[in-house]
C-alpha cells in the first residue's frame, strides 16, 4: 500500500504516504538501481491491513497567519484496491466535510476514483481527473497528491543520491508519459527522494513546462509505528505565493479492524462518529 503522507498519502505521496520496511535486491558496485523497480517498492510497501489516524492540517498564509483543521484518516485493503476516507471534525466551517477515494491495483489499468461530500450542498459528487490538479480544501496539496503513487503514469530515470533527514535517498526524475497526465497533474516534471532502505519518499519537487520549479513536499518527521516506518509529519510548500501547508499525524494505528461500512460513499453523508469506530488507544 502508499497517500496522505505518514501519509505518501498522504499515499503516494500523497496523504500519500504511510510507507512500510520493504527489501530491494542491491544493484552491483557502480551500477544504478532500477527506478522502476525502486518506485515499486515505495507503492507496494507493507502498511497493514488498514490505518487509523487523527491529523491536522496547519495552512500557513504568505503573510505568516495560519488556519488549523482536524481531520480524521482512515485507510483499508480491499483485495490488492485500497481505499481511503478523510473526514473533517473541525473546525465549524469544514466540520463534515469528507472526501472519499479508491486506489485501484495498477495492474488493472483503471483510474483512481474520488468522491467529495460538502455539507452546505448536500451531495456528494464524483471529482473527474481534470478537476485533481484543483486545490484540496484550500491547502497547497492538489486531490491529485492525494491519489497512491502510479508507477506507469511516468517514465522515470535515477539521477544521483543524496542525504535527507540524515537518510541515503536514491534521486529520481520523473517525466508523465503523456499529454493525458499533464492535464490531470499540472506536472511536467517532479524528482523524488527516495530512502534507499526504508522506501519512504523524503522530498518531492515539482516543476511547470517551462522546467521551472514551484512547488516542493518535505518531510519534517518519521517514526516507526507498530514496526512501520511512518511520515508523520511533511509540508506541501507553493514556491509562487509562498504558502504552505502542513499535515501532522497523531495517534497513527495499524491494523486496528476498520469495517468496511466506513468505505461506502453512504458514510460521506452520515458522518463518522466515535460510535461507528473502533477502540484505538
Amino acid at each position: 500500500m502508499t497517500r496522505l503522507y505518514p501519509l505518501h498519502a498522504w499515499r503516494a505521496l500523497h496523504f500519500a504516504v504511510l510507507l512500510g520496511p520493504a527489501l530491494l535486491p542491491c544493484p552491483a558496485v557502480g551500477s544504478a538501481p532500477d527506478p522502476n523497480t525502486v518506485l515499486a517498492m515505495v507503492r507496494n510497501r507493507d502498511d497493514g491491513k488498514d490505518i487509523y489516524s487523527e491529523v491536522k492540517m496547519v495552512i500557513t498564509e504568505s503573510s505568516g497567519s495560519t488556519r488549523n483543521r482536524d481531520l480524521l484518516f482512515l485507510q483499508r485493503d480491499f483485495g490488492k484496491d485500497e481505499r481511503v476516507t478523510i473526514y473533517f471534525n473541525g473546525p465549524a466551517d469544514v466540520k463534515g466535510v469528507a472526501l472519499q477515494s479508491v486506489n485501484y491495483d495498477e495492474a488493472q489499468d483503471q483510474e483512481d476514483e474520488q468522491w467529495m461530500y460538502l455539507p452546505a450542498m448536500r451531495q456528494t459528487r464524483r471529482i473527474a481527473g481534470n478537476d485533481k490538479r484543483g486545490s484540496f480544501m484550500g491547502s497547497q496539496y492538489a486531490y491529485v497528491d492525494l491519489d497512491k503513487l502510479r508507477v506507469r503514469d511516468f517514465s522515470q530515470t535515477y539521477v544521483g543520491e543524496e542525504t535527507v533527514l540524515g537518510r541515503p535517498c536514491f534521486i529520481l526524475e520523473r517525466v508523465p508519459a503523456g499529454d493525458k497526465i499533464i492535464t490531470k497533474t499540472g506536472y511536467y516534471k517532479t524528482r523524488l527522494w527516495v530512502d534507499k532502505e526504508r522506501f519512504l519518499v523524503l522530498r518531492q519537487t515539482y516543476f511547470d513546462a517551462k522546467g521551472v520549479l514551484f512547488k516542493e513536499l518535505i518531510v519534517h518527521r518519521v517514526e516507526n509505528v507498530q514496526g512501520i516506518w511512518s511520515v508523520m509529519d511533511s509540508e506541501m510548500r507553493d514556491l509562487v505565493n509562498r504558502r504552505s501547508s502542513s499535515l501532522i499525524f497523531g495517534k497513527v494505528r495499524y491494523n486496528v479492524g476498520l469495517d468496511p461500512s466506513l468505505f461506502q460513499t453512504s458514510i460521506l453523508k452520515m458522518g463518522i462518529h466515535h460510535g461507528n469506530l473502533p477502540a484505538v488507544r
